[in-house]
C-alpha cells in the first residue's frame, strides 16, 4: 500500500471517528469511548510524523505565506495548510477538554468542550468545501473517487 493510500485510510478513520464522537455527544459512554479513539488516533499520527518519512512530518500543518499574490491567493498551499491546522488544533483541543471533563471538578470544561467541538465541525466543513471547490482532484482521491466517471471542473 502506498504512503498516500495509508494517509487516506488514516484520514478516513479520523474523520469518521471524530464525526461519530460529535454526533453521539448525548450518549455518554459511546461518546466517551469514541473520544478516546480520537485521542489514540492523534497520538498515533504524532508518532507517525516523528518516526516516518518527511512527507508525514508536522510541517504539513505549518502554513508559509511567502509568495502569496492576488493571482494565486485562492490556490496557494498556505490556505490548505491553514485549514488543516485549524482542524488539527480544534480536534486536539476538543479531545483534551473532553478528557478534562472526566476529572473531579471537570464540569467547568463542559461548555468549552462543546464550543470547541462546534469549531471542529466548522473547520471540517471549511476544509472539505475548500478542497471540493478549489482542489477537487485531491478531494476526489481522499473520498476514494480515484477513477472519476465524470470529468472534474
Amino acid at each position: 500500500m502506498s504512503l498516500m493510500h495509508k494517509i487516506r485510510w488514516y484520514h478516513a478513520v479520523l474523520a469518521v471517528t471524530t464525526l461519530l464522537a460529535y454526533f453521539t455527544g448525548d450518549f455518554g459512554f459511546i461518546h466517551d469511548w469514541l473520544g478516546y479513539g480520537v485521542g489514540v488516533i492523534i497520538v498515533l499520527r504524532l508518532g507517525w510524523a516523528v518516526f516516518n518519512p518527511r512527507q508525514l512530518g508536522l510541517n504539513r500543518f505549518y502554513p508559509v505565506f511567502d509568495g502569496i499574490e492576488w493571482t494565486n491567493a485562492i490556490t496557494h498551499p498556505a490556505i490548505s495548510k491553514t485549514l488543516i491546522l485549524a482542524v488539527a488544533v480544534s480536534v486536539i483541543l476538543a479531545t483534551v477538554t473532553g478528557l478534562l471533563t472526566l476529572i473531579d471538578g471537570g464540569e467547568i470544561f463542559d461548555d468549552f468542550h462543546e464550543g470547541v467541538s462546534s469549531v471542529v465541525i466548522w473547520a471540517v466543513v471549511m476544509h472539505g468545501g475548500y478542497l471540493y471547490l478549489i482542489k477537487r482532484p485531491l478531494a476526489r482521491f481522499m473520498l476514494y473517487r480515484d477513477n472519476p466517471t465524470v470529468k472534474d471542473r
